[in-house]
C-alpha cells in the first residue's frame, strides 16, 4: 500500500532545517547504508534497514550532521536509540536528537553556520539516552 514518504511532523521539520541551514542539502530518510561501510557482513546486517531521519551536507556533500526526530514511539526505544547513535558516532558523524520541533531560530543558533559547515558546539544528543 502506497504512503507518503515523511509524516506530517517529519515534513515540518524538513522545512525548518531548510530554511534555518539555507544554503546547505537536507535529505530525509537516508539509509544507514549510505552513510556507513563495511566489508564485514555481521557488521553490515547491524546497520542494514535502519534509516536516519535527516542528513545535513554542506555543497560538497560532506556530511555534516545527522538529526534524528524522536516522537513518543521512541518510549522504550532507548536501548535501541542509543545503539543506532553509537554507530553514526563511532564512525565519526555528529547526531542530534530532538524529541519536538525546534523553531527556526533555535535551529539557527545551534548550528552557528559560516563557511559552508555547520560550526560551533552543538550538544550530541539532546535527548537523554
Amino acid at each position: 500500500m502506497k504512503r507518503s514518504a515523511l509524516t506530517n511532523r517529519e515534513q515540518v521539520m524538513y522545512f525548518r532545517l531548510t530554511e534555518a541551514l539555507h544554503g546547505h542539502i537536507v535529505l530525509a530518510q537516508v539509509a544507514f547504508s549510505a552513510l556507513l561501510k563495511t566489508h564485514n557482513r555481521p557488521d553490515r546486517n547491524r546497520f542494514d534497514r535502519k534509516v536516519a531521519d535527516f542528513v545535513v551536507m554542506n555543497r560538497s556533500f560532506e556530511v555534516l550532521a545527522i538529526i534524528e526526530l524522536d516522537d513518543s514511539s521512541h518510549k522504550g526505544r532507548e536501548r535501541q536509540d542509543a545503539e543506532r547513535q553509537a554507530l553514526l558516532t563511532n564512525a565519526g558523524y555528529r547526531v542530534i536528537r530532538y524529541n519536538s520541533i525546534p523553531d527556526i531560530e533555535v535551529l539557527k543558533t545551534e548550528f552557528k553556520i559560516g563557511q559552508n559547515q555547520v560550526t560551533g558546539t552543538i550538544a550530541a544528543s539532546k535527548t537523554p539516552i
